[in-house]
Order: structure tokens, then sequence, then C-alpha cells
């Protein structure tokens, strides 16, 4: 009788330690779930200038206030400035690595080298997050208004892409740099009127003396406006990457080019 005892005692025993591992687990899996069903939130980022007009041929500091969920983000992968005229073009930009001061502030000094209006991005990167704020500024006198009538007439082709420009903001990522003879990840942001370039077609074209011809390479989109594409460069040297982008049942159709500098 009292063996039949005793062994019951150690069935339900082992009956409660089954239980509590089930509830831990489950309480586990549920936070973990939680966890993963967190989506982080996309940087905020204010771009600051002095008083407007900025002045020509004089050292000018550019800053950039990166927040997330209200908290200054002290750590970001980076915060860039892309600035260009718009007289010529995106074509023309400048890329300069703003440095981080405090409390979420990352600066730069630039000289603005003419008057007119300027386009600023500052392309931000946030763990895995890539936002890109464009900010209009005017630089020095303003040009008459005959002068800008008569520039507006000039070329009607300029204008388009002018236009275009102004839509669409396209930034290639060559902070990491590339290696011959190793894959590569391409990999591009695009925006259109601020908002992520979504569900576009986008590829790659590269050229350079080490090739024969030039090779196309079709882009995946990975997240909201990002595509990459995987790419093993033959030789060191400089090549061209021409991004094409277009949507062509809305009608859109564009490119920028970039130069990059392949090493051994």
């Amino acid at each position: 009788m009292n063996r039949l005892r005793w062994s019951l005692l150690v069935f339900i025993f082992i009956l409660l330690l089954a239980a509590c591992g089930t509830n831990e687990q489950s309480q586990q899996n549920s936070e973990t779930s939680s966890s993963e069903g967190q989506v982080a939130e996309i940087p905020e980022v204010e771009v600051k200038f002095g008083e407007q007009p900025l002045p020509v041929k004089e050292n000018t500091t550019i800053k950039a206030a990166v927040t997330q969920g209200s908290e200054p983000v002290e750590d970001a992968d980076y915060v860039d400035f892309e600035i260009w005229n718009d007289s010529k073009g995106q074509e023309s930009s400048k890329t300069i690595e703003a440095e981080h001061t405090s409390d979420g502030i990352y600066t730069i000094e630039y000289t603005f080298d003419s008057s007119g209006t300027y386009q600023v991005i500052a392309h931000t990167q946030v763990d895995d997050l890539h936002t890109m704020p464009q900010v209009e500024v005017k630089v020095g006198e303003e040009q008459s208004a005959d002068s800008e009538d008569s520039s507006s007439h000039s070329d009607d082709d300029s204008h388009a892409h002018d236009d275009m420009n102004e839509k669409f903001m396209v930034h290639f990522m060559k902070e990491e740099g590339f290696k011959a003879g190793e894959e590569t990840l391409l990999t591009t942001h695009i925006n259109q009127m601020e908002q992520p370039f979504e569900d576009g077609l986008v590829r790659f074209e590269i050229s350079s003396e080490q090739m024969d011809k030039h090779l196309y390479v079709d882009a995946k989109e990975q997240e909201p406006g990002e595509y990459t594409a995987a790419h093993t460069f033959p030789a060191a040297g400089a090549y061209t990457i021409t991004i094409h982008y277009e949507k062509p049942d809305q009608d859109i159709h564009g490119h920028q080019e970039e130069t990059i500098e392949v090493i051994e």
C-alpha cells in the first residue's frame, strides 16, 4: 500500500513539473512573438541652416537633428549630406559625411561657391532603416526675374530633366567600397516626392574600360524604395553605374549616373 501511494505521489510530481515547463515555454514564445512583432520607428531628420539667404564663398554650418521615437540618435550608421545647385542638376552633387557632435546632432562645414537655389539631402541610416529628407535653400542674392525668365525658356529638355530631379531622389550606396573578384551588393534608395518609390522596375547599367560591353543587372526591392542586386566586378578600375528606374504604366522613366572606383 505504501509503495502504491509513493508511486502515485511521484506521478503527480512529474505532471506538475511538465505543466510548469509548458507554461514557461508558452510565456517565452509569447514574449518572443511580441518582440518580433514590434516594428522600429523610422528615424526623423530635421535639417537646419542659418538665416537665409546663406552666404557665398563662406564657411557655413549645416546640421541634421536625428531622432527616433522622440529620442536623439547618437549612433547612426551614417549621416551624409548630398548638395547640388539647381542650375547644374543632381549629376553635379557633392556628398559629405557628417560628424556627430552631441544629442543626435550631425554637422558638416560647407562653402557654397555661387549664388542660387540649392538642394540638400540628408541621407541617414539607422540600423536597417534609411531616410533621406530633402530641403531647398537659397544662397546669395536672388537672380532677377528677367534673367530667370530667359533661362527658363532656353532649354525645354533641361527643364524636363530638372523636374524629374525635383520629383525623384536617388541615392546609390557606395560608402562601403567595392573590391574586384568579390561578390558585392549594389544598393540604391529611390524616393518619389519624398515617399519611397515602391514596386518600380529598377536595374543597374554597368560600364567600364575593363569590360567589352555594357552589362545590365536587374534589382529587387528589399524594403520600400530600396533596390539591390549582387554583382562581381572583374577587375580594379573606374566603373560607371547608371541606375535606371521606371513604371511604364505611369510613364515614369528616369536614370542617374554614378562613378565608382573598384580596388584590388
